[in-house]
């Protein structure tokens, strides 16, 4: 009862990472990081599972970079 607890809200915070992550490594890392720019597929498989972890932090800077870029 208290693991189904616990790994619920784990279960689904990965859920969103994984679906934040197909954007990312599509649109949102090259954006980001120019170095990115152009980088193989390996290197977007490779960042999934950090960008899975670390969406929330990914998205607030994807999220700045876009808004700089427009003004």
């Amino acid at each position: 009862m208290i693991i189904e607890i616990l790994l619920v809200p784990v279960g689904l915070y990965l859920f969103c990472g994984f679906v934040f992550a197909i954007a990312f490594i599509v649109k949102g890392v090259s954006v980001i990081d120019e170095g990115a720019h152009g980088g193989s597929i390996g290197f977007r498989i490779i960042i999934i599972p950090g960008t899975m972890v670390f969406w929330p932090l990914l998205l607030k800077k994807w999220l700045r970079a876009k808004k700089q870029q427009h003004d």
